[in-house]
């Protein structure tokens, strides 16, 4: 476990084994946790916004869903690395659920992005049990009906890939309600593609590299104003 700081957020990065470990605890443990993935483009957007920053640090767990974040947080083990470049945790977590036999509802912006997630899903483990799942449209008086849909099902496991901030918001406000054991937001900044590359980057990604690396160099020279 390592206690780092990126742009002014502070992140603990748990190995895969401390990850894996808090997992076994949240889940039977009562109550719901949050697990979210982190990426770069997050985090250029929580250095500037109190909010976000706020709410990812929120958080029960995070994980790195970007390599950057540990290279700039000067972390170069190679088997941390490829544990983030590998979605490793995410494969284990997909498998200890189907293993037990429990149940997950998914999240995301709508029918088509909700298809897309069970398929990618999929595609790093068979025989997952999808037991439900909602769409989070572009207004807020969805979040009773999909809080009872989520409920009603009542899953150990609630998977969501929603936009950055929105995401955030939704698994602080819905946690009190929600009867579930594990919430994990995926990053709309990470696409899944099993049929490739376990994570594949957005050509835009290389343009949010640059600003990641240069408001970081700038960060550790206190100086964290502009570009």
């Amino acid at each position: 476990m390592q206690r780092i700081n990126i742009l002014g957020v502070t992140l603990t990065d748990y190995s895969l084994k401390e990850s894996l470990g808090l997992l076994d605890d949240y889940v039977g443990g009562g109550g719901l946790n949050t697990i979210l993935y982190i990426t770069a483009p997050m985090l250029i957007m929580a250095g500037e916004n109190e909010e976000e920053k706020n709410e990812i640090e929120a958080m029960d767990m995070t994980l790195c869903g970007d390599a950057d974040i540990l290279k700039v947080a000067d972390i170069q083990s190679a088997s941390r690395l490829y544990e983030v470049e590998n979605l490793v945790f995410l494969k284990e977590f997909l498998r200890r659920l189907v293993r037990s036999g429990k149940k997950i509802f998914l999240l995301a912006e709508s029918e088509k992005e909700t298809c897309l997630l069970r398929e990618a899903l999929e595609t790093f483990q068979k025989g997952i049990l999808i037991g439900g799942s909602g769409v989070i449209a572009s207004g807020e008086k969805e979040f009773e009906e999909i809080i009872n849909r989520i409920n009603d099902i009542a899953p150990t496991a609630v998977i969501s890939q929603i936009s950055a901030g929105r995401q955030e918001k939704w698994m602080i406000e819905a946690k009190p309600f929600v009867n579930a054991e594990v919430w994990l937001g995926i990053s709309k900044d990470m696409i899944l593609d099993g049929t490739k590359e376990p994570f594949r980057k957005k050509v835009t990604d290389k343009i949010y590299k640059k600003i990641f690396h240069r408001r970081m160099n700038r960060f550790k020279n206190g100086n964290e104003d502009g570009e």
